[in-house]
């Protein structure tokens, strides 16, 4: 199989559609799509599901879902867009932009360390209820309270203030950041936030259920409600923030994310391969804007040990193993929060690498 710039030529691949199938028919998710390629195009592809509970076509490969946390690597690539032209190097200490409104144990990481979960913040806190601007949100995630007492920890709340950062700092609204930076360089023009009941939309029927329970442990009442609707982020935050945040927010297809992995595995038009090794560079778990592969993981062992991936809590994952040139996409909307997709994601990586 074959595809010129994410394009698909070629029909289904009857394996992955055998694997999409029983992954549907164990009731796991309610629409997704495989996509398998390499730098040099797409090779084989699958999908399941309809676009809507009532009246949906089947889902094709160029359809848009909500990316979750799969908004974070285009959030890195454009940090990493405007590191190499000089304008917000990621060297950055947060103190230089707000002053002595960070906390002091947070005035003086970098955004490198946003970006690579280092600066020590909380894995999740629930802005819409701590806040009711979204300057009351900016105020507690430069406050002590934001601040755990491990310094490695992969959160939402670094990738939300790095893009907090950029805003303030470039005096430009995030979006308009990414397209001019990252999205229109790579030719990826139906990359967005929030867009709408159109019929490339995937529906995503996730409720809140799991931000209901993180805020308990909190100590924060939140109300149950169910999936936003068609074209309206999951995400709290993202939704509080305007509907993008630098966690979450963007909506994309699968062929959308082989265009992205294939910048980083051959850097052209946005990334520098300079800037490429610099993020994947260091020995920790995470990686500017990723996820090491781990055995038990959702990369697993079929993965070498140098693949780095990441997944979305509405069901997606996208993994690169660049010593095969390998790029692994299962773009999925999961039915409910308790919905486990990482034994499927390294059936889906062992059946592709064998």
């Amino acid at each position: 199989m074959s595809a010129a710039r994410g394009r698909v030529t070629d029909g289904p691949d009857p394996e992955l559609e055998r694997l999409l199938e029983r992954l549907n028919d164990a009731s796991l998710v309610t629409a997704a799509v495989a996509v398998v390629g390499d730098a040099r195009g797409i090779r084989r592809h699958a999908s399941v599901g309809r676009t809507r509970r009532v009246g949906g076509r089947a889902v094709r490969p160029g359809d848009r879902f909500d990316l979750a946390s799969l908004t974070k690597p285009f959030t890195a690539s454009l940090a990493l867009s405007l590191d190499q032209r000089g304008l917000l190097p990621l060297e950055t200490r947060i103190g230089e932009i707000w002053g002595a409104k960070a906390a002091p144990r947070l005035a003086d990481r970098t955004l490198e360390s946003l970006l690579r979960h280092r600066s020590g913040m909380r894995s999740w806190s629930p802005l819409y209820r701590r806040a009711r601007t979204a300057d009351g949100a900016l105020r507690h995630l430069l406050s002590e309270e934001i601040l755990a007492t491990r310094r490695e920890r992969y959160g939402d709340p670094d990738y939300i203030l790095w893009a907090l950062a950029a805003e303030h700092a470039l005096g430009r609204p995030l979006e308009e950041l990414f397209g001019r930076y990252l999205l229109r360089p790579l030719g990826l023009g139906g990359v967005g936030p929030q867009p709408g009941d159109r019929a490339t939309v995937v529906e995503c029927r996730l409720g809140n259920e799991r931000e209901v329970e993180l805020a308990a442990v909190q100590g924060v009442p939140v109300r149950v409600i169910p999936g936003p609707g068609v074209g309206a982020v999951q995400d709290g935050n993202a939704r509080f923030l305007g509907g993008l945040a630098g966690h979450a927010g963007l909506f994309g297809s699968a062929l959308d994310l082989w265009r992205l992995a294939n910048e980083w595995l051959a850097p052209g038009p946005a990334l520098s391969a300079r800037s490429v090794e610099r993020a994947l560079t260091g020995g920790r778990r995470f990686t500017l804007g990723w996820t090491r592969r781990t055995l038990h993981g959702s990369g697993g062992p079929a993965l070498g040990p140098e693949s780095f991936g990441q997944i979305g809590f509405t069901g997606g994952s996208l993994w690169i193993e660049p010593r095969r040139g390998a790029i692994m996409i299962l773009l999925a909307h999961r039915t409910s929060v308790d919905s486990d997709l990482g034994p499927w994601r390294r059936r889906f990586h062992r059946l592709v690498l064998g």
